[in-house]
């Protein structure tokens, strides 16, 4: 099937197989219990989506390349915005977090949750703790005023629970906190590693 791999999308895998070469041991249950993946920034060939592999421990996480026909099901983070983490101190940010940017993003923008959170959203799999962050992507395909990231990451930091936002730009992934502060240069991290540039909105 024809699917969308965007940088933090959330992947369902045929399985085990689709990993290829053969992976760290804890790998094969973990893809047995919980057959997802997430789109993550690096080289790849066509025809293959690099993805990372989460395990039930904090440091077991796994770099893959998988085919695009062994992905059976695509989740963007805009398509879990609505539904709510198992904790209540994430659910209740989540909730701030929907009023808030429901009247601050241009009409072209989207957001929703990535991370431990997303994981967590599109799989049914808990996997936060009381000490996780919220983790936010926001998809800004035209410049974003840097006096508005500054009143986000303000708002932001005033919530209940932790949020950690990143942005989507065209020339690749920005932390709105960093974005806020200097208003450029930025550090960009793309397919090929981390890049430093004025704009991340400037045509390439």
């Amino acid at each position: 099937m024809a699917v969308t791999a965007r940088p933090h999308d959330l992947l369902r895998l045929s399985g085990v197989a689709a990993l290829g070469d053969v992976p760290p041991g804890w790998v094969p249950a973990s893809v047995a219990a919980c057959p997802w993946g997430v789109v993550r920034r690096a080289p790849h060939p066509p025809g293959l989506v690099p993805v990372g592999i989460r395990g039930p421990e904090r440091w077991q996480r796994h770099a893959a390349l998988v085919p695009r026909d062994a992905v059976t099901r695509s989740v963007p983070p805009e398509d879990l915005r609505e539904r709510r983490p198992w904790l209540p101190l994430l659910a209740v940010t989540l909730s701030a977090v929907t009023l808030l940017l429901a009247g601050e993003l241009e009409a072209d923008a989207s957001w929703g949750p990535i991370g431990g959170v997303g994981f967590e959203l599109a799989t049914g799999k808990p996997v936060t703790h009381p000490g996780s962050d919220l983790d936010l992507l926001i998809r800004a395909p035209r410049g974003l005023d840097p006096a508005l990231a500054t009143r986000l990451a303000a708002i932001f930091a005033a919530l209940p629970g932790k949020v950690d936002c990143q942005l989507e730009t065209p020339s690749g992934g920005v932390g709105l906190t960093e974005w806020a502060r200097t208003g450029g240069p930025v550090m960009v991290r793309t397919d090929h590693g981390p890049r430093l540039v004025d704009d991340p909105w400037a045509p390439g």
